[in-house]
């Protein structure tokens, strides 16, 4: 087995300090402030910002890259809140769930989103040039063409 070559193997450690950083604030500003865990502010704000205001059970899991049991498990946590609602799907044949964001948890999703791209910004929106938002965009559709 090869490793990496050093330069390449050092900007992988970076990118993954990076993210464990952000994600390390995102979820004690979110539940500090807001009485949330990062995974459901995750999954109110893929409902929040889907066209229908809803999504398929399955569509959300591959948005919030969750597997099924585990989004089970936080959804029931979101339901006992009120902040979602999993009902049957009018389009098909009356099988498919379809989860929606109700009107409270639009409104603790409006809040908590303040707080979320707040830090999103600061920590990493804001320090990004035009040409590292191109770089970005391109090293990052590898990685998902990769897959």
């Amino acid at each position: 087995m090869t490793l990496p070559d050093p330069d390449r193997l050092e900007v992988w450690r970076s990118f993954l300090t990076a993210y464990a950083a952000l994600d390390k604030m995102l979820s004690h500003a979110l539940e500090e402030d807001e009485d949330l865990q990062r995974p459901w502010f995750e999954i109110m704000d893929a409902l929040a910002t889907s066209e229908e205001g809803s999504l398929r059970f399955n569509e959300l899991a591959e948005k919030v890259m969750a597997n099924p049991s585990s989004l089970s498990r936080q959804l029931d946590k979101l339901e006992e809140r009120y902040f979602v609602a999993r009902e049957k799907s009018i389009l098909d044949d009356g099988r498919a769930i379809v989860v929606v964001l109700t009107p409270r948890g639009h409104d603790a999703w409006k809040e908590a989103s303040l707080t979320y791209y707040r830090i999103v910004r600061r920590v990493f929106t804001n320090t990004l040039t035009e040409t590292d938002v191109v770089a970005l965009h391109r090293v990052f559709s590898k990685v998902l063409e990769a897959d």
